[in-house]
């Protein structure tokens, strides 16, 4: 017995000095990324700027489950942030470090993967580390945004998990539990829908037998994958058939798929001249640049290296499949909504496959006894743990260039320039009031893309902010031409309308800001001013009180509600609003405040 303990004991130790060594290293490759902040790169739409994520009323939490937000399904993402803004506000350290810490987690979970598959704990901390450090895995853990991929892809390892150990123990919880997790994985990004091929690949590499039993397992898997595969595609569809027209053309699509996969492997293998984002080439002629129509080639190399190496090793097509099986929805077969053609957080899940290959090849050539050459080992492992140290190095320096807005646009503009690179910046220097150069840059954006509608629209903020009211309705206009579903747009229009005394247009346009977005809470505020100024009091406070309903720390709604409430003679209700609206931090006149004391204290 004690010797049997002893075994046990030391079993656990050769676990825990790995998982000890994957924390610490994770953790100070990715340290700069707690310095940074929220950037404009979706962040306001998820977090800063969702009006949603600010209570966690079972209306908000059913509002996740049934919309779409930046053309995903990410419900359980949403929730993330909601439970982070109850404790933090808008203080970015704790979503930064949320996404560090799944991060971290999902380390062990490739550690303990691998670990279950091969019974191998070296090979299993080789990959865990090349994954890990890996400085493509920067944008997904730096950007706030990308909460939705380092989440999706806990549930997913943790899916893979439990599946094998359903295997091993043939304990029905196991299996239960992972189809669980397979769900929350679909919850939080739509990614995971490829992950029942992934466990047919598992059944493969481990020599189960194909039967009847394996097939029924499946099933499960295979629906729910179909159920959110279909919502991804409705929820990716409006902005296909608007941004990537020309792509969805066969055999382009074909083409561009095979370009990506090669466009992916050489990043994996060679991080250098990372971007935010890789913009689409000029597609406005009628072929294609030459490299695309050379890519099938490359993958058909790659598909024959896998094939001949499976005879030789099972890891070698376990490794090269996993990469293609979770690689394959997002290289182009289906045309992905936005500007760009690839992304660093796309390899997330999909790189664990290379990884592991590397990984077994180190682990086979540092094992094979016939190798004559005295230091061979110790050099194999010097190149090893300089391949990591570079990573971590270019890691760290990554996760610096996602510090905020400027960082982020600059270093994408010296290796892609893009319409969407010149717009972000172009905001950057409209929030500083550096209008000038912000012009500058939306005329960039536009240059290289005459129907980019969020460059109109930037313009002509920028602008109404220089009093050329002329100059922005044109924008305003033309933004909703190209995109007759921008609220924001509409809700800016609006104001320009009111700063020109032109009301019955602002309060128009307001009204259509919110049939577009119903939670447009600051549309409706400035709707109530626009029917204060008009003295229809008793709308505005309508407005107002639908306004707070939505964002129930909206300090300025509250002290225009009590402006409404005082006109109306309603003083003991302006008196709470304005008390309400100062606790919420809105800077309220003194002197009104009196006013309302005395009139509360006389009635």
């Amino acid at each position: 017995m004690k010797a049997k303990g002893k075994v046990k004991a030391k079993k656990k130790t050769n676990i825990i000095l790995p998982l000890a060594i994957i924390i610490s290293l994770v953790f100070l490759a990715f340290l700069p990324s707690l310095q940074n902040g929220f950037t404009n790169w979706d962040d306001n739409v998820l977090v800063t700027e969702n009006m949603m994520i600010r209570g966690l009323s079972w209306h908000n939490i059913g509002h996740y489950f049934t919309s779409y937000y930046i053309s995903t399904y990410i419900p359980l993402t949403l929730l993330s942030f909601a439970l982070e803004y109850q404790v933090a506000d808008l203080d970015p350290r704790l979503y930064h470090i949320t996404n560090l810490a799944i991060h971290i987690i999902n380390c062990l979970l490739v550690f303990c993967l691998i670990l279950l598959l091969t019974k191998n704990t070296w090979l299993s901390l080789i990959t865990a580390l090349l994954f890990g450090l890996h400085p493509l895995r920067v944008e997904s853990v730096a950007w706030v945004t990308e909460r939705k991929d380092v989440l999706f892809a806990l549930f997913f390892l943790s899916t893979l998990i439990f599946y094998l150990l359903y295997q091993k123990t043939a304990r029905v919880r196991h299996y239960f539990i992972s189809i669980l997790m397979f769900i929350l994985s679909a919850l939080s990004k739509g990614m995971a829908v490829t992950l029942p091929f992934v466990i047919l690949l598992f059944d493969y590499y481990l020599k189960r037998r194909f039967d009847k039993k394996l097939f029924l397992e499946k099933i499960p898997y295979f629906l729910i994958a179909i159920f959110f595969a279909l919502l991804a595609v409705f929820a990716q569809f409006p902005s296909i058939a608007r941004r990537v027209e020309p792509l969805v053309v066969f055999p382009s699509t074909l083409f561009i798929a095979c370009r990506n996969i090669w466009f992916y492997l050489l990043k994996l293998l060679l991080p250098v001249k990372l971007s935010a984002l890789y913009p689409y080439p000029d597609l406005s002629g009628s072929t294609l640049p030459i490299i695309f129509y050379l890519s099938p080639l490359i993958v058909i190399v790659l598909i024959i290296l896998a094939t001949y190496g499976n005879e030789r090793s099972r890891k070698v097509f376990l490794g090269t499949a996993f990469f293609l099986f979770n690689i394959v929805t997002v290289i182009g077969i289906i045309p992905l909504a936005g500007d760009a053609i690839a992304a660093d957080r796309y390899t997330y899940i999909p790189s664990i496959g290379i990884c592991f290959l590397v990984a077994a090849g180190f682990y086979y050539l540092y094992e094979k006894k016939n190798i004559g050459l005295k230091f061979y080992k110790p050099v194999l492992l010097a190149i090893l743990i300089a391949v990591l140290g570079i990573f971590s190095i270019l890691t760290w320096q990554r996760c610096k260039v996602w510090k905020n807005d400027m960082t982020l646009w600059k270093d994408a503009l010296s290796k892609y320039p893009s319409p969407v690179a010149f717009n972000n910046r172009g905001l950057v220097y409209y929030e500083k009031k550096q209008y000038e150069k912000a012009i500058r840059d939306f005329n960039s954006a536009l240059a290289m893309d005459t129907e980019y509608s969020t460059a109109y629209y930037n313009r002509a903020n920028v602008y109404d902010a220089e009093a050329d009211y002329q100059k922005a309705l044109a924008d305003y206009s033309r933004a909703i031409e190209l995109d007759p579903k921008a609220a924001k747009a509409y809700n800016n229009r609006g104001l320009t309308y009111g700063r020109m005394g032109k009301h019955q247009k602002a309060i128009d346009d307001f009204t259509q800001a919110v049939r577009i977005d119903p939670t447009y809470a600051l549309a409706l505020n400035n709707r109530g001013m626009i029917y204060g100024r008009l003295k229809q009091h008793k709308q505005a406070i309508a407005d107002f009180t639908q306004a707070l309903r939505i964002d129930p720390d909206y300090a300025k709604s509250y002290y225009n509600r009590a402006l409404a409430y005082y006109s109306l003679g309603d003083y003991k209700r302006a008196l709470q609003d304005a008390v309400k609206s100062e606790t919420l931090g809105y800077e309220v006149n003194p002197g009104f405040m009196q006013r309302l004391q005395n009139a509360v204290d006389n009635q």
